[in-house]
């Protein structure tokens, strides 16, 4: 790997991939708006849904088309022969398709966090999109693919969430409890273990090929790398812990640990209203803001007891 690479350039290779990028954008903000419109005929408890809910439910649809479509494509661009020769500056106009898709469902992603969530999906997203954005240098395309699957977490931790809001948790018990643990599974052989493998590799890269790359990059994308796995265990320990607490039937740890999580949720883009207490109308009487989007998870004290489920939220 010889090619260095210079600070002033632009993103030369996003050009063809430009069409790509606007559709997919474009695309999600659809995606979110017919999920308003499509989910009160299929889901019988979307009237009952506040508002905030009703964003949470979008957002997760979104999140899951994202993960099912982009989850297929990543193993693909696993086999790319041309980055797995140079992952650093390597290109391949197939792979880019695939970067410049899933860099407009992060810059949507990083709009939608700004409004609804708090500041560690912000941050999440807008790392994500800086990630693959700076990927049409070229530069570090070839860990886009394996970063990328880390979305194989996703559809599980949606499928619990959408069972929650929906009531399913308490008629199908067992079904509920077998995928919110094959989410802790996934997630963590895939963001864990498969992440913190490639983040590994990554970091050996980044220092054999020092003298090709601006300092200023090193340092964004090695503090962007330990950012993101800093959250995957953040999310994780918060995930154990609240196992333990369910499956110790610990009622105290439980509701202390959900009121931290009430007070850390607060959408960045509302601190100030709910500042103010201004406090929504919902039918909890939750303050304004109060984001479910929290990587929690929710298991029965005794399973496979129907589960009273506080729920789990991720968007990536």
């Amino acid at each position: 790997m010889s090619t260095s690479i210079s600070s002033l350039n632009p993103l030369p290779l996003l050009g063809p991939h430009l069409p790509t990028f606007i559709l997919s954008t474009a695309g999600w903000f659809l995606v979110r708006h017919l999920s308003h419109r499509l989910s009160p005929k299929w889901v019988g408890k979307y009237a009952e849904f506040d508002d905030r809910t009703r964003r949470g439910w979008a957002t997760h649809v979104v999140s899951m088309v994202h993960a099912l479509t982009v989850i297929p494509l990543a193993i693909r661009c696993l086999s790319s022969t041309t980055l797995k020769q140079d992952p650093l500056f390597g290109y391949d106009p197939f792979v880019g398709h695939v970067l410049a898709f899933s860099s407009g469902y992060f810059l949507w992603d990083t709009i939608d966090s700004s409004l609804n969530s708090t500041i560690g999906f912000v941050v999440h997203g807008a790392a994500c999109l800086a990630v693959f954005l700076f990927s049409f240098r070229p530069f570090l395309a070839g860990f886009g693919p394996p970063f990328l699957l880390w979305e194989l977490s996703t559809p599980f931790l949606n499928i619990h969430w959408f069972m929650d809001k929906a009531g399913l948790n308490n008629r199908y018990p067992t079904f509920f409890l077998i995928n919110a643990l094959a989410f802790m599974l996934v997630f963590f052989l895939a963001r864990i273990v498969y992440g913190g493998a490639n983040s590994l590799l990554f970091f050996h890269t980044m220092w054999t090929e020092r003298d090709h790359i601006p300092l200023h990059l090193q340092v964004i994308y090695c503090g962007g790398n330990l950012a993101l796995n800093a959250l995957n265990w953040l999310w994780f320990s918060k995930m154990l812990k609240k196992m333990i607490a369910r499956l110790s039937g610990d009622e105290n740890a439980q509701d202390k640990e959900a009121s931290k999580i009430a007070k850390e949720s607060t959408p960045l883009l509302r601190k100030n209203v709910v500042k103010e207490g201004v406090e929504d109308s919902s039918e909890d009487g939750g303050i304004v803001g109060q984001e479910e989007n929290d990587e929690t998870l929710s298991l029965p004290a005794k399973a496979p007891k129907p589960i009273n489920s506080a729920g789990i939220d991720e968007k990536w």
